[in-house]
Parts: C-alpha cells; sequence; structure tokens
C-alpha cells in the first residue's frame, strides 16, 4: 500500500545513518510517535536540515510504501529559540523527549499527550518552570499513557523518575 500524507508534529529525535540519511522520530499530532527515514537531508541543496532540530514543530509530508515511512517536505511552524539559547531549558526539553520516545508507542495516536507536550514546550520556551511542573508533566503523560496506577501517585514515596528508570531499564540523568 502506498500512501502520501501530512501532519503536524515536534521533532524528538535525531539519528544520523550513512552518507547523507537521517532517521527522525516525530511526534505528531494525527498518529503519534513516528519513525521516518529522511534521505539526502544532509546535501547542500536540502532545505529540509534546519527544518529538522531537535525541539523543532513542524508540519511534514511523508510517503509510506510497505511500513517504510519517508520523509518528504517539511516547513516550520514554531523553532523554540529560547528553549534552544538556554542550558537548563534545553536539558528539560532532551529530558522530556527521551522519555517520551522511550514509552510511547510507534503509530498510535496520543492526542492528549501530543497537546500537553505543545503547552508545556510554549511553556519552557517563555518562562522558567520548576522541578515539581516538570515531574507534575512527566506523572501525567505516564497516567495518560497506562503506566501508573493513580492510586500510586497519591503515595508520597512516588518519585516520577525512578519510576520512569524501572519503566524504561535506564539510568536518567538529570539535574
Amino acid at each position: 500500500m502506498n500512501r502520501h500524507s501530512k501532519d503536524k508534529g515536534i521533532v524528538i529525535k535525531k539519528q544520523k545513518l550513512l552518507n547523507s540519511n537521517y532517521r527522525i522520530v516525530i511526534f505528531s499530532e494525527a498518529k503519534g510517535k513516528l519513525s521516518l527515514f529522511a534521505y539526502g537531508i544532509k546535501k547542500i541543496t536540502s532545505r529540509r536540515l534546519s527544518h529538522l532540530e531537535t525541539g523543532n514543530y513542524l508540519t511534514f509530508d511523508y510517503y509510506t510504501k510497505d511500513s517504510h515511512a519517508s520523509l518528504r517536505e517539511t516547513e516550520l511552524i514554531y523553532g523554540y529559540s529560547k528553549i534552544k539559547t538556554s542550558e537548563e531549558k534545553l536539558e528539560v526539553m532532551f529530558l522530556i523527549f527521551f522519555i517520551l520516545n522511550k514509552i510511547l508507542p510507534e503509530d498510535q495516536p496520543e492526542e492528549a499527550i501530543y497537546k500537553m507536550t505543545l503547552d508545556f514546550l510554549k511553556q519552557l520556551n517563555n518562562k522558567e518552570v520548576t522541578v515539581k511542573e516538570i515531574e507534575a508533566f512527566l506523572t501525567t503523560v505516564l497516567e495518560l499513557s497506562g503506566f501508573v496506577d493513580p492510586a500510586l501517585l497519591n503515595k508520597d514515596t512516588f518519585d516520577v523518575l525512578q519510576f520512569v528508570e524501572e519503566l524504561i531499564g535506564q539510568k536518567i540523568r538529570f539535574r
């Protein structure tokens, strides 16, 4: 089945492959987490490279053939430049994207989490966020994803970052 699609999303991960190719993970509005191949984006004639920085909010076209999706056109909507000029904000953004990439299933719409993520990025871009706000965001993401029982959240001993570390089986470095 061949299919062209258009969507909006946030670039949450970029991985360099051979030659001028990349694997881009985008948290999209309609499809949730998507893994797309971007062929030739490092070529001098490609206009897409600057759009595909981690954290950018963009519209994009992609083509799916069999189970293989490739990125076609991109258009930058917002770059969150205030986040990218602050080390602390950048660290928070990468923490959020790392966790979302690890826990979200591919090709499953997550509208509520998507909207929350956009709101959180706007908040992070425009002002300082506290550790409590970061933990509240992550807790809500885990709850909406079905990873954590609401009864567990009421316990005083619940540590969201420790819970995520156990869930993904990997240590998280944050502050």
